[in-house]
Formats: C-alpha cells, structure tokens, sequence
C-alpha cells in the first residue's frame, strides 16, 4: 500500500519533525494561541519515534531475524552514543544530587542497565532510553507472534488488549508513561506488515481519519475539562494511538506530493538521522537550564538551536567512531 512506502522513505524527515517537537516541548518558550497546545502536547513526538522504531524493527527482522544479529545492530546504534553522554552526566551531576552510597549504586547501575526507569532507581538521566532499550527487547517476540500467527488481526488485538492491562497496572506511577506507548509500538510494528485491508483505499483512508479526529477529540477534552486523567491515567499519551498512524501517513503524504522540492527538506531528514543525539544531549541542556534558572525567551530559542547543532556534530562523530571501532574488531577477526 502506497501510505507505508510513503512513511519508509519520509521516515527521518518525519524523525526531524518529531524532534523539533520535543526540543520545543522540553524549552520553556511560552507562545501563545495554538502554540500552547502544541507545547503541552509534545509527548506526541516521542510518539513518533515509537511508531517509526515498531515499524523500522518489524522491517529489520523481517529480512533477517537471527536474534544474534538483531542484538548486534540494534546495540550498536545506541550505546556508542548514549554511553558517553551519560557517564560524562552520572560524573558531572551525580556529585550535586547527595545521594547515600546505596542510591547511588543503583542509580549508575540502573542507568548502565536501561533498566532504572522500570525500577524506580533514584536519579535516572532518562526515561526514554529506558522505554526504547525494552522495546528493542520486546520487537522478536512480537515479531514472531504477528508473523507465525494463522490470524494476525486476532493476534494483534490480544497484543494491544495485553499492552492495555500493563499500562493500567501502572496507573498513578512513572512507568505509566513508558508503558502507555505499548501501543503505538505495536501498531508500528503491525504498520509494516501486509493486512487484506490495504487494497481498499476507500476504507483504509476513512479509517486513519477516523482515528485521527476521535484521538484528537479525546486529548482536548482531558486537556481541557478532565486534567486529573493526564498524568495519572495516561491521558496525555494513549490518544496517541490513535493519532500518530495517521498524523505520520498524513504528513509523509504532503511529503510525497512535495518530491520535486525534497531538497528543502534536507535539513529536516539531517535532524532525523541525528536525533537520538540531539534528544540526548537535550535532557541534559534541559536539567543545566532549569538548574541554572535560565528564563529568557532569546537566550532558550539560542540554547534549543544550540542543541540541534551539537546534537547533529554528535551523531557525526559516533558514527565515525563506530566505523573504525567495527573495522578495527573484524581486523582483528581475519
């Protein structure tokens, strides 16, 4: 179906868009008008990313689902840049937060891991990490059950039924902000996959609208008459389900009908390809500014393109690291 080839070949421009979102989102910038729901909604990039990660997985084990290689790629692509940012953040902030020894053992230990944010260990550099490492984890087992299933639909809804339940064990806690995107990672993932439905353009086209406008409807009434359920029950993240399939086939649509001019788009899918850089180096910029008290509009709008700049001078130099550091180990190997 032509919107999945739309998403496959727009998906780091997209990537830029969502990362743009969240820098905002992480700013203090306050805008006014629909700005200020832009803002406060900025949870919906990291949605985004999840979508994009459940379907770029399901493509990957697709072509080659050896779990060895998997694991090699996938780890590749994240620790040699989350690994410096956060050991130089454990020895530059740890000092100033007066931890007892035994919270800091876990805390540098749940952060090595990826596994603090599940296990309430104390100053954890970010939740995200955390989510996007246990996703990873996930990805071969939900492959395998979508794949291998006589009736994938049947197979799907039990995954997001069960995604559910998780997500409301969690209910008033932290990890409910992780656990709510479940979803959205699963839709990704079955996002990739060929469904009987895609022939019929009609009903396909009818149905992300749908999704669209009954996500967006639930998301403005919380927002605006029940903000008891945002945090607390996940409002602020479940109607994402229902608006990031559609919002990512929507604007890689406008994408697509803008190919003559893609060139302008450069610096977006630039952003995209560096934005798990970017988002790391932005929850620290983020900690510093609200440490230091930094206030001014001008001075966040510098620090924010600031960010962008280092982030993308970051993904350069881990990639150029990780090139010699794989030849260095395959020499080694012949």
């Amino acid at each position: 179906m032509e919107h999945r080839a739309w998403v496959g070949r727009w998906r780091d421009e997209l990537k830029g868009l969502a990362i743009l979102w969240i820098v905002y989102y992480h700013s203090q910038l306050d805008l006014p008008g629909g700005w200020n729901l832009l803002h406060q909604w900025g949870y919906g990039g990291v949605d985004i990313f999840f979508f994009l990660m459940g379907m770029g997985l399901y493509h990957s084990l697709q072509k080659n689902n050896d779990l060895r290689g998997y694991t090699s790629r996938r780890l590749w692509r994240i620790l040699p840049a989350y690994l410096p940012v956060l050991i130089l953040w454990m020895a530059f902030m740890y000092p100033s937060y007066g931890l007892s020894t035994v919270q800091a053992i876990r805390g540098i230990s749940g952060n090595l891991t990826m596994t603090g944010y599940w296990l309430q260990t104390p100053r954890v550099f970010n939740w995200f990490a955390n989510g996007q490492f246990f996703f990873l984890l996930i990805a071969p087992l939900c492959f395998a059950l979508l794949t291998r299933s006589d009736k994938p639909t049947v197979t799907l809804i039990a995954l997001l039924i069960l995604s559910g339940l998780i997500g409301f064990a969690c209910f008033g806690q932290k990890q409910l902000m992780g656990a709510s995107r479940l979803p959205v990672f699963l839709l990704g993932m079955a996002f990739g996959m060929e469904w009987p439905v895609n022939g019929k353009r009609g009903l396909v086209r009818a149905g992300y609208l749908t999704a669209f406008f009954a996500g967006l409807a639930i998301l403005l009434l919380a927002t605006l008459r029940y903000t008891w359920t945002l945090l607390d029950y996940g409002m602020y993240w479940y109607p994402f389900a229902l608006i990031t399939p559609p919002l990512c086939v929507g604007i890689a649509g406008l994408f697509q009908k803008s190919d003559r001019t893609k060139r302008l788009f450069t610096p977006l899918r630039k952003l995209g390809e560096s934005s798990f850089e970017i988002y790391l180096i932005n929850i620290w910029m983020v900690e510093l500014a609200k440490k230091t008290g930094v206030t001014d509009p001008w001075a966040w709008i510098l620090l924010c393109v600031l960010n962008l700049f280092a982030g993308m001078g970051y993904h350069v130099l881990v990639i150029q690291g990780v090139a010699r550091l794989r030849k260095g180990t395959e020499t080694k190997h012949t």
